[in-house]
């Protein structure tokens, strides 16, 4: 098993998934817990219109090089006026979700199709994580310590409104500015972890070892530890195993996860 480790790209993708995996997932327990699942999904999916921009500018001025930054600002712009229009509108959050992350997907097909890159659909949608390089580890290890420091500095404020958002902001906190901090937050998160499992299942990596953590934890700390856990030891086991049977790498950690979260659900109920 060890002989993997002389492959570069080897390398990288566990170190990868080292650093995305318990972050994603810790990161999930505040956005499960706050009920917003569904809006961390939307911006994985809308990722695709991000990228897709960056092809086109690409294709048209030559630039970008690297579309990191093109999807972050555009999940940037959709986080905010997704978050403005929770707080600010009276429409139900469901429905802001769905007409963003439906109008943004469409709009990134169709300029995928009018550059003629389908070719690259897999890739975007599944994820590529052998593809990752230095720069993109740089990325991902600058991410996971801003989001440890985020979450550390703000933990009894976002605590607070996991319960109750009027609670916490009757105790002096910026709630509307925590809210618009926290959705930026996911945008760079799902920006810089595109290439591990793709628009379609990145959202698996930031539900799914928070769900299991919760079935077992016996206080909010010990959710935090074992989502991170669960996150960091099921996205290495999925590179693994994907290498050993070449199936497809992010669907393959998906599966992974899930296991992780069935095994839970069966120790707890034979326990």
């Amino acid at each position: 098993m060890m002989e993997i480790l002389h492959y570069d790209f080897m390398r990288y993708a566990l170190l990868s998934a080292a650093i995305l995996g318990p972050m994603c997932a810790f990161l999930g327990v505040f956005i499960t817990l706050r009920g917003m699942s569904f809006f961390s999904d939307a911006i994985s999916h809308a990722s695709l219109t991000g990228i897709a921009i960056a092809f086109l500018m690409q294709d048209y001025w030559g630039f970008p090089q690297d579309v990191f930054w093109v999807v972050f600002i555009f999940n940037a712009i959709l986080s905010l006026v997704m978050a403005y229009f929770f707080q600010r509108t009276p429409l139900s959050p469901d429905t802001i979700i769905a007409f963003s992350f439906t109008g943004s997907v469409a709009l990134g097909v169709m300029i995928i199709s009018h550059l003629g890159k389908y070719r690259l659909i897999d890739g975007l949608l599944f994820g590529d994580i052998f593809s990752n390089g230095p720069r993109d580890i740089f990325y991902q290890l600058g991410l996971a310590l801003v989001v440890l420091l985020f979450i550390l500095w703000n933990m009894k404020g976002l605590s607070l409104m996991i319960l109750d958002n009027d609670m916490a902001k009757s105790q002096g906190y910026q709630t509307e500015r925590l809210n618009y901090a926290f959705a930026l937050l996911i945008a760079a998160t799902v920006a810089v972890a595109i290439k591990m499992l793709g628009t379609l299942l990145l959202s698996a990596l930031i539900v799914i070892p928070p769900a299991a953590a919760k079935m077992i934890a016996r206080s909010f700390q010990q959710m935090l530890v074992i989502s991170a856990f669960i996150g960091l030891l099921g996205s290495v086991t999925g590179v693994l195993i994907s290498y050993a049977m070449d199936t497809p790498t992010g669907p393959t950690i998906v599966m992974v996860q899930l296991a992780s979260l069935l095994l839970v659900c069966l120790w707890r109920r034979l326990r």
